[in-house]
């Protein structure tokens, strides 16, 4: 049998300029009810005020970044980001602790590629693929993306907890809310709330034994010269295609000058956060991932 939850938190925020976050939560707070459900409490929270007053990403650095077990244990990081993560950690965890505040934490993002909607999964709990596999098959749009990361140890907000994930809906440019992904979200979000309650409730006792995923690989940086300035760009053919499969041969980037960068492999992979804003500065353009079902 999965196991029940207590309280489960919702976040928005993490990044300022992710207006989908903010504004569900600004909703959630300003009438809870449309998120309380029978046997669990539900936490709502933005998580960086800072940065959401600023529209910006973040002040210092990327709190979704920050929450390693190293970067939360370390008394000598001091940017108003890492203060920030002590803080959120103290709330809904501590990390690695054997009880936390939180048992379930969702961390709502939208990205300027054309990811749809998105669910990106750091962690192998049980919980979290069970969850993830429900919502699949009541919004079949789903995509599932298991992220390996970028920092040695998970850094993301719903690392915090155990279980957990982050949902990412895209094309969304940076400051900006758009109405049919907002929705899109919030059922997402209805779903998953009404499947804890009929899970603590022994409501629902499905168990879903695999799913189809797209399983990180690598992260593909734009070509740049000896500066570290872009030479090419994402080509026309697979902008805004994101989940598209690249055979070898495919157009991948587009030369300044025009000169065509074609994709150089025998293993067909698939693109994902395909040039995204915020990655410039993290050094990559997408994502590779193979397609693949799992057994959950």
């Amino acid at each position: 049998m999965t196991k029940k939850i207590k309280r489960l938190a919702i976040t928005g925020g993490t990044h300022g300029n992710e207006l989908t976050g903010v504004y569900l939560i600004n909703k959630f707070k300003n009438d809870p009810n449309l998120v309380k459900r029978e046997g669990f409490e539900t936490i709502i929270m933005h998580n960086n005020l800072k940065a959401i007053k600023k529209c910006t990403r973040y002040i210092d650095k990327d709190l979704n970044r920050t929450f390693t077990i190293e970067g939360l244990n370390d008394p000598n990081r001091s940017s108003y980001e890492d203060v920030l993560a002590k803080v959120i950690n103290a709330k809904l965890g501590p990390k690695g602790a054997k009880d936390r505040n939180c048992d379930f934490i969702v961390d709502l993002h939208s990205t300027t590629s054309n990811m749809g909607l998105s669910i990106v999964i750091d962690n192998d709990s049980k919980l979290t693929w069970q969850v993830a596999a429900y919502l699949k098959e009541m919004e079949p749009r789903v995509n599932i993306f298991r992220w390996l990361g970028d920092t040695e140890d998970a850094s993301f907000v719903n690392s915090i907890s155990e279980d957990g994930f982050a949902i990412e809906v895209g094309a969304i440019p940076q400051g900006v809310l758009r109405a049919d992904l907002f929705f899109d979200t919030e059922k997402l979000l209805h779903y998953m709330l009404d499947y804890f309650e009929k899970l603590n409730n022994e409501k629902f006792k499905k168990i879903y034994t695999s799913i189809e995923i797209y399983d990180h690989i690598e992260l593909l940086d734009y070509p740049r010269d000896k500066n570290g300035d872009i030479t090419a760009m994402v080509h026309p053919n697979l902008q805004d295609n994101d989940y598209t499969k690249l055979s070898n041969g495919d157009p991948l980037f587009i030369t300044l000058d025009g000169e065509v960068i074609k994709y150089d492999r025998s293993e067909e992979l698939y693109a994902l956060f395909i040039n995204e804003a915020a990655y410039y500065e993290k050094g990559f353009a997408m994502c590779l991932a193979e397609k693949k079902v799992i057994p959950i």
